[in-house]
């Protein structure tokens, strides 16, 4: 794949528990706790070089052993991290979520300060990186005033994800210009004002973020599959069918998937295998990785590659409707 893309936030250790039984709230459960590499900007990075994109990340870690750690890894998975800032006399970001028992998140506390010292003036640093990628990714764990400055400073698309609610609030007056964004239900309600639940929310919530300055939107629908929506289309992607074991990253890995759906369209044009429409191409991309990821124990699917995601789209007939 021609080009490179760079990722710009959060990079934190993850620790998470599940209960073998039901959860009981206030008590002391049996179950499982593990420690893995997350962040959203981390695990859209890992997700991408799964894909075989090349990568660089933008972030910052702590001089702890934790960040150290981190770093390896990333490196271990073909992750640029020669532009991450590192903060001897901080510590790593940390990331503590507890999931039901039967893979879904319940709670989640993050602790993700440092995060705070990808400044404008470090982003100028790194411009020129950033001006020579094919797209980049930023996550909503970046500050109001890193956000504002990368628009002002980036020459390239950017795809956004707000990441949260809590998180939204940074951006939610300064998407003018941004190229794609993909919110989750309750992030689309929080950007917009509205109350989401049927078809027609959420054609009215994509119209709002497109009539924000939007180029594209694609709005994860759960169990509904994926709104995927810019100026001229409007459709519903229905779900690619998986099994649940953890849903932790599947919003993640459906950013990846549509920035490598893009590039790969990119690269496809004028040949016969182009697919008609990019949106649809996009938003069927997105359905087929996240239900790889929510199929896994694992924050980044192992089976994870862009054979098995064409092979997805192809034997699941995902449905589409305009609407």
């Amino acid at each position: 794949m021609n080009g490179y893309v760079v990722v710009i936030g959060a990079a934190n250790i993850d620790i998470g528990g599940a209960p073998i039984n039901p959860l009981i709230p206030a008590d002391s459960n049996p179950g499982n706790i593990s420690i893995t590499y997350g962040g959203v900007a981390r695990n859209i990075a890992n997700n991408l070089s799964r894909l075989d994109v090349p990568v660089k990340l933008i972030t910052a870690v702590g001089g702890d052993t934790l960040g150290r750690d981190l770093l390896l890894h990333c490196e271990k998975n073909g992750i640029d991290t020669s532009h991450v800032l590192v903060d001897p006399n901080d510590t790593s970001s940390m990331y503590l979520y507890i999931n039901n028992d039967v893979g879904d998140m319940e709670l989640a506390i993050d602790h993700i300060k440092i995060g705070d010292k990808i400044t404008p003036e470090y982003l100028d640093s790194v411009e020129p990186v950033i001006n020579g990628a094919a797209l980049v990714v930023a996550d909503g764990n970046i500050s109001r005033e890193a956000f504002i400055h990368l628009k002002k400073i980036c020459r390239v698309p950017i795809y956004e994800d707000p990441v949260s609610t809590a998180l939204a609030v940074r951006i939610r007056d300064q998407l003018d210009g941004v190229d794609t964004m993909k919110p989750n239900r309750l992030e689309a309600e929080y950007l917009t004002g509205m109350t989401i639940r049927t078809e027609a929310d959420y054609r009215a919530a994509a119209e709002a973020i497109l009539a924000m300055g939007v180029g594209r939107v694609f709005i994860s629908m759960g169990e509904e599959g994926m709104l995927a929506a810019d100026h001229d289309d409007m459709y519903i992607i229905g779900e690619c069918p998986a099994e649940v074991v953890c849903t932790t990253g599947a919003g993640d890995s459906a950013t990846a998937a549509i920035a490598w759906a893009t590039l790969a369209v990119r690269d496809l044009a004028g040949t016969a295998e182009a697919p008609q429409s990019a949106l649809i191409f996009a938003a069927k991309a997105a359905n087929a990785v996240a239900s790889l990821t929510i199929g896994s124990k694992e924050t980044i699917s192992p089976a994870l590659s862009p054979a098995a995601v064409l092979d997805r789209i192809a034997r699941h007939n995902m449905t589409v409707k305009k609407i």
